[in-house]
């Protein structure tokens, strides 16, 4: 990890963090991550803290296996705060959001974010920025449709695997189990594959959390 580069003029607070991920310092991680959100909004703190120094992790992640460790450290230690500020934040008002993460159609494929931080990060962002958010991360479809018939949303958005799943049947397994529901689709399939027109994609995290609240 010391090999790594390209940080020289970043920001303060990412060089701060990515010297904290070199030395697995969680106490360290979790002042940064939350000081950044309190200075400048949750999807600033994602989009200009963490995500830069994701991917300057991404560079050396296979280089040695301290390394992975030291990235790994750091996803799981970014996973809770994520985790804690979604199950911290006051129950919006509005319609009721359903952000699920479908499985991929091919089993065993080796997701683009293994650790689910983005997926995890819209979640959080919903939910701090006050729209009532209910989040899924279903092993199969059956219980996917449990989770949209439980959950009851108004809104549902789907974060797509990059290995790809059928989209247009798995909407139509939803709107079977409810209907007069808004779709929106985002994640790594979201960007590769093409979507029915009746389900709207999302962009960058600011931009898909006010797509959201705007339907909500």
């Amino acid at each position: 990890m010391s090999s790594f580069s390209g940080l020289v003029d970043a920001d303060a607070a990412v060089r701060n963090l990515s010297g904290a991920l070199l030395a697995r310092d969680v106490v360290t991680i979790r002042r940064i991550v939350v000081r950044a959100v309190a200075e400048r909004g949750f999807s600033s703190m994602w989009t200009t803290v963490v995500a830069p120094v994701l991917e300057w992790a991404d560079e050396g992640r296979n280089s040695d296996a301290a390394a992975a460790a030291s990235v790994r450290v750091f996803a799981e230690c970014v996973a809770g705060i994520l985790s804690t500020m979604t199950l911290d934040a006051p129950i919006g008002g509005g319609g009721r959001v359903l952000l699920v993460q479908p499985p991929a159609d091919t089993p065993g494929a080796i997701p683009a974010d293994p650790y689910g931080l983005e997926f995890r990060a819209l979640g959080a962002a919903l939910a701090t920025a006050s729209v009532d958010t209910r989040i899924a991360l279903p092993l199969c479809r059956s219980a996917l449709l449990a989770a949209v018939t439980n959950a009851e949303p108004d809104v549902i958005v789907l974060w797509l695997p990059a290995a790809g799943c059928d989209v247009a049947s798995l909407l139509r397994a939803i709107r079977r189990r409810r209907t007069g529901l808004t779709m929106l689709a985002g994640g790594p399939g979201g960007r590769t594959q093409s979507l029915p027109r009746t389900i709207a994609a999302l962009g960058a995290l600011d931009a898909a959390v006010d797509a959201v609240a705007a339907v909500t």
